[in-house]
């Protein structure tokens, strides 16, 4: 278990625009992706991606569409990354001149806020999203990993194109951004879980990263809208993951709890959640080309920050990757 020592190496930091642009490595085995979520109020739910790789010699934009779960859309396409045009001052990445990716400059200028269009087209499937930022973001290193999470929280608005069916759709979202220079950093754990927890105004991004079967590194980050964000002591997170079932030869839970029970910076903070799985699917990895699982949970329980307290009965998403 992560020792309290640890705890200063977990601590987050803020961001500018800049952070969550291009960084580029230029090792061979590396990889860079930025990754937008939303949850529609219609029953659809939607995961966006761009992902480089191999000393950004080939990327592709991918888009995944799900309907009460179940996966209705997954179109990918791969492209050489010199059809691409990306910056390294601000989130912006474009194919053949159109843009996928574009941060909002003016809008962070005029009022500070965070937001983003998000347009990819892939065949008869099409997403025209604007991503608008609740609550402060914040940027975390491990290692020769890097996660920039620009939109713990975000109002999403816009279109989504489902095999040629135009539906517009209001929501909530979320997006990061990672970087990893170094595979062998991935390769010498054994897995991890990670996802987060969204209510009307609070947000929990968790992490649970898998070095050993008696050892694993906890991360947990709470958002308030419009308050800035809370690291959480890893100590003081219970994870517990149960009912477990096999799944394409992997032992894998369909049932987790998350318990925090903190002081920051004078703030009592408590959550309570457990999910428990409606729908897997099985993906592959970015970075290893092997399997792993995205869930959609139904996630019931509570969290306080302070003497405010918010109830949690809600679907979210959350993943599953483990090696061995």
């Amino acid at each position: 278990m992560t020792t309290g020592n640890d705890f200063k190496k977990l601590i987050p930091k803020d961001i500018l625009p800049k952070d969550d642009a291009f960084h580029g490595s230029t090792k061979h085995i590396s990889s860079e992706w930025w990754y937008f979520e939303a949850f529609f109020d219609n029953g659809y739910s939607a995961v966006i991606g761009f992902t480089t790789s191999f000393k950004n010699l080939i990327a592709f934009p991918t888009i995944e569409i799900y309907k009460n779960g179940e996966l209705e859309v997954r179109a990918v396409k791969r492209y050489f990354f010199h059809n691409f045009q990306v910056s390294k001052q601000i989130p912006s990445v474009k194919l053949f001149d159109k843009k996928i990716i574009e941060f909002d400059q003016k809008r962070f200028n005029d009022k500070g806020e965070w937001a983003y269009n998000v347009s990819p087209k892939i065949d008869d499937n099409e997403v025209t999203l604007k991503f608008i930022g609740s609550t402060q973001g914040w940027k975390y290193k491990r290692q020769a990993e890097s996660w920039i999470v620009a939109l713990p929280k975000a109002t999403v608005t816009g279109e989504i194109v489902v095999h040629g069916k135009r539906i517009t759709v209001d929501g909530i979202g979320y997006h990061d951004h990672n970087w990893v220079n170094n595979l062998s950093n991935i390769i010498n754990v054994w897995g991890w879980y990670w996802g987060k927890i969204t209510t009307k105004t609070l947000n929990v991004a968790w992490v649970n990263i898998v070095k050993k079967s008696t050892e694993e590194e906890l991360i947990a980050i709470v958002n308030q809208d419009n308050q800035g964000y809370f690291a959480i002591n890893p100590k003081n997170i219970h994870f517990k993951p149960d009912k477990f079932i096999r799944n394409h030869n992997r032992k894998m839970p369909t049932s987790i709890t998350l318990k925090i029970d903190d002081v920051v910076n004078g703030v009592p903070i408590k959550v309570d959640v457990e999910m428990k799985v409606k729908v897997i699917h099985r993906r592959y990895n970015r970075l290893l080309i092997a399997p792993y699982w995205r869930y959609h949970v139904k996630a019931t329980g509570e969290i306080s920050l302070g003497s405010h307290k918010e109830t949690v009965n809600s679907t979210q998403m959350m993943e599953f990757f483990r090696l061995i």
